[in-house]
């Protein structure tokens, strides 16, 4: 599952780039990154539900779930 694909890719805001997650994996080590910038409990609610995806529908679900809190947080570009 970590090669799955983020249809389409997440665009996250950052300085001096923007990173473009592609794939499940990306995803994962991008939250990785950011729980350790910042302690955010949704963070390690994704982190758990991004690391535990069995089905396609799982990361999905999961890709979704980054998705609202990256909007959520304006992080998105």
């Amino acid at each position: 599952m970590l090669n799955f694909p983020v249809a389409p890719p997440i665009v996250v805001k950052d300085t001096p780039h923007s990173h473009k997650l592609t794939t499940l994996n990306e995803a994962r080590s991008f939250v990785d990154q950011m729980l350790h910038q910042r302690r955010l409990y949704k963070l390690r609610e994704i982190k758990a539900r991004l690391d535990n995806t069995k089905t396609p529908e799982d990361a999905i679900e999961a890709i979704g779930a980054l998705r609202e809190l990256l909007a959520y947080e304006d992080m998105l570009a």
